[in-house]
């Protein structure tokens, strides 16, 4: 069954979330998207923007499935696990990937002194799984591919195939040197490529883990993806920058910068 995937908007900032009058048409909150493929959702990262996703899944009852895939631990893709409300339905499963210490780190990192709750206080089942970049898997009718991203600390990027279609997570990689080829046939043939644009090309900071719109657009073409969506821009990156950088990069349809709320259908 060809099952269409909707593909929504929550976060779209890095580093830090920006709460601030000059980026409300774009958001302020740090990295999030879902993935809906029939009664399934498939989350990537759990920044801020993971808070207001949870209110809304609370809000429909469900799916009692949710599978998250950290790109990494770094704080600002993580913030949103404090908040986000399904943990305390006690008929939810929560599947949470990520690289190696996942659990230690969670179970760290949420909890005192730094929170009042715990992981293994939620009511919620919870699940951890560690994957390995390079790693494939099988999750609910998709199959999910990684490969490692170049960031500081290491990063993993994922592919998700299924139905007829891919889409391609790649945030927090530095788009130079030898990842690229391996990137390109990574990303080859997506149906939506969603890209780390960090910096405007003229600010790019090599070395930070981070890459720019005109590399994604670069990237798109070498590997025939259909659509660009540009995301986690830097947390000082206005409205009115973000605005200029998409006259920039053009607007024949192919290249999208990432609003909260927008929605995507492949």
């Amino acid at each position: 069954m060809n099952e269409e995937w909707r593909i929504t908007v929550w976060g779209v900032r890095g580093s830090a979330p920006r709460p601030s009058p000059d980026c409300m048409e774009h958001g302020g909150n740090t990295a999030c998207i879902s993935l809906d493929h029939g009664d399934h959702t498939v989350i990537l990262d759990a920044g801020t923007g993971l808070s207001p996703l949870g209110q809304v899944l609370s809000a429909r009852g469900g799916p009692k499935r949710l599978d998250i895939l950290l790109s990494h631990l770094h704080i600002d893709h993580v913030l949103g696990l404090y908040s986000f409300s399904p943990f305390f339905d006690p008929d939810t499963e929560i599947h949470l990937y990520g690289g190696a210490g996942l659990e230690r780190y969670l179970e760290t990192l949420i909890g005192p002194p730094f929170w009042p709750l715990g992981m293994r206080d939620f009511p919620s089942k919870v699940g951890y799984h560690e994957i390995r970049p390079g790693d494939s898997f099988g999750l609910e009718g998709l199959t999910v591919s990684t490969m490692a991203g170049d960031h500081p600390g290491g990063s993993i990027l994922y592919r998700l195939d299924g139905d007829g279609k891919r889409l391609t997570y790649a945030l927090d990689c530095e788009a130079a040197g030898p990842v690229l080829p391996a990137l390109t046939e990574f990303a080859r043939g997506s149906g939506l490529l969603i890209w780390d644009a960090s910096f405007a090309p003229s600010d790019l900071r090599p070395g930070w883990g981070h890459s720019t719109w005109e590399q994604g657009l670069e990237l798109g073409r070498a590997a025939q993806a259909a659509q660009v969506l540009m995301t986690h821009y830097g947390w000082d990156c206005s409205d009115g920058a973000l605005r200029r950088q998409e006259l920039l990069a053009g607007q024949d349809g192919s290249c999208r910068f990432a609003k909260e709320g927008m929605a995507i259908s492949l």
